[in-house]
């Protein structure tokens, strides 16, 4: 008797960190000083993005190395909280942390530090069996890492038909060889930035018609904060999906909450529009929490939707 199919899965390839959030008043100066206030280390980096979608009840995992050390721990107590689970084997040492210094509009500034987040293992990511439907998720932080590159690159080109592909390139866009960045975007079925990213790749390419022709397949998202975000199918005209306003506290993880979290709704069977309402509504509440994977989970963002 044949196996019953698996659900499709939302799979993160993106490196995770610990964070360290401190909200200063001020950037200091060279050789200055500020004070600081912290709620403590947090779970961050790409486990933001996996998170969302777990809280939305669907299946998530995660593709990405985790060590033997303290920070990795602090991950898998999250992952079992959200119930996301581990595809990859873990190597000895420990993954890195980002240091994220908070203005009061909102402004973050970060420092990070390396560890084995940046050595996938391409035998791990080649025995995956991925499935018809399996949602990908990469992040331009591993695609301009010298040793996460050429692994994560190879994989993500070779991945097999019906198998889509999220692509966050974030603001180390500009850092991606040609060569890479162009089959990458031939490939992507889901390109994602704020408005800086996507225009600053748009002004690389040429124009905005250029872009479209770079991912002829991929549904792109222009995320614009406040104002919601602008959907762009492959087979249509741009549309503008309106926002919702909330005090902001950190924006830490807003953009991975936002992605995950349309992903999620696609998943389910909703369209473009209703998945990213529900997105934007999801980022907004991100932002009015601190910290970075603070995803409001489906029954919170139903509440949300009907008080709108």
């Amino acid at each position: 008797m044949p196996h019953a199919r698996r659900p499709a899965c939302f799979i993160s390839t993106g490196s995770v960190l610990i964070d360290l959030p401190l909200h200063v008043s001020r950037i200091p100066a060279p050789g200055g000083a500020v004070t600081a206030t912290s709620a403590g280390p947090a779970v961050g980096g790409g486990y933001t993005v996996v998170s969302a979608v777990a809280r939305q009840g669907l299946p998530a995992a995660l593709a990405a190395t985790l060590g033997t050390g303290p920070n990795s721990s602090r991950v898998r107590e999250s992952m079992m909280l959200d119930g996301v689970e581990l595809l990859v084997a873990e190597l000895v040492g420990d993954i890195g942390t980002c240091t994220t210094l908070i203005e009061p509009s909102g402004r973050r500034t970060f420092i990070t530090t390396a560890g084995v987040e940046a050595e996938p293992q391409q035998e791990d990511l080649e025995s995956l069996d991925l499935l018809d439907g399996d949602w990908v998720h990469a992040t331009g932080y591993d695609l301009v890492h010298p040793t996460s590159c050429p692994v994560l690159v190879d994989w993500l080109l070779a991945l097999p038909d019906g198998v889509e592909l999220v692509i966050d390139l974030g603001p180390v866009q500009p850092e991606i060889e040609d060569d890479l960045l162009i089959p990458l975007l031939g490939r992507t079925t889901f390109l994602t930035g704020n408005h800086m990213e996507i225009t600053g790749l748009s002004a690389r390419l040429g124009s905005p018609d250029a872009l479209r022709e770079a991912c002829p397949q991929a549904l792109i998202v222009r995320r614009t904060g406040v104002h919601g975000c602008v959907l762009w199918p492959a087979d249509g005209a741009p549309i503008e999906v309106p926002g919702f306003a909330r005090d902001v506290v950190d924006t830490t993880g807003a953009g991975d909450t936002h992605t995950g979290v349309l992903v999620a709704g696609l998943m389910d069977g909703l369209n473009i529009v209703a998945a990213a309402r529900r997105a934007n509504a999801a980022a907004a509440e991100a932002v009015s929490r601190s910290g970075p994977a603070r995803a409001p989970r489906r029954d919170e963002i139903d509440v949300l939707l009907a008080g709108a």
